[in-house]
């Protein structure tokens, strides 16, 4: 039986988040992860280049049999997926920010979303807020340069004054619209001190659900169940091994 394989595509790092969980969750299955590290980070470029770095990275999996593809980026979610639906034969989930979840569980109250320019420019993300807003008050904040000092010091085993990229103000649920800003997800929530909210976990239950994956045991050992591509394939496999399967 031909192996097939769970793709992921993210602007850099972020999307190892992502592929954590799911690798986690699901580790019988095998993966496929490109990051494209040198044009990170995506959010202050303008739509169309967006759309021509992310078709750019996606050929890279046009050697490999998928299940399915997934946009481990936000911003890449939010200007690219419905072209990208209609362009490919295989599955693609994107990621969304736990918008909703926040906002019923902040009801009647201030729901922060972090996210990049790009995603909050988006008739996608502009959809999503108002569907949400009868619920709560949605406050939409640009953390300038945040995803990019995270691509960095991550890299180079650093640290983020995150405090330096957060607005001030009380707020009753924060939703993080970029996974990136996972790897500082405790920080985030010990600085803003209410809950802090990601997309991930809605994320791998629609996967699971459209490539009608289940959880099993793997058969062999996980530890090279990822193959890693592009130009920065060491650096995000060094990335994962040493924060995610330690």
């Amino acid at each position: 039986m031909e192996t097939k394989y769970i793709a992921f595509f993210d602007s850099g790092i972020g999307g190892l988040t992502l592929l954590k969980d799911c690798f986690r969750r699901f580790p019988g299955e095998k993966y496929i992860y490109y990051g494209d590290n040198g044009n990170a980070p995506y959010g202050n470029r303008p739509a169309d280049e967006i759309e021509k770095l992310a078709r750019e990275g996606f050929s890279q999996f046009e050697n490999y049999p998928l299940k399915a593809a997934v946009l481990a980026c936000n911003t890449v979610t939010a200007v690219c997926a419905e072209r990208f639906r209609q362009t490919y034969a295989f599955p693609i989930i994107g990621v969304e920010p736990a918008i909703l979840p926040a906002s019923r569980y902040a009801r009647g109250g201030k729901v922060l979303l972090l996210a990049t320019r790009a995603t909050l420019q988006s008739e996608r993300m502009k959809r999503l807020t108002e569907r949400c807003s009868k619920m709560a008050q949605i406050i939409p904040y640009c953390p300038a340069e945040l995803a990019g000092a995270i691509e960095r010091q991550i890299q180079a085993h650093g640290s983020v004054n995150i405090a330096q990229y957060l607005p001030e103000g009380k707020f009753d649920a924060a939703v993080l619209g970029c996974t990136h800003y996972i790897f500082f997800k405790e920080e985030i929530q010990k600085q803003l001190r209410c809950p802090v909210f990601d997309g991930n976990a809605g994320t791998i239950d629609h996967l699971a659900k459209i490539a009608n994956i289940c959880s099993k045991k793997p058969q062999k050992s996980t530890k090279n169940a990822v193959i890693f591509l592009g130009k920065a394939k060491n650096i995000n496999k060094t990335v994962f091994e040493s924060r995610f399967l330690l």
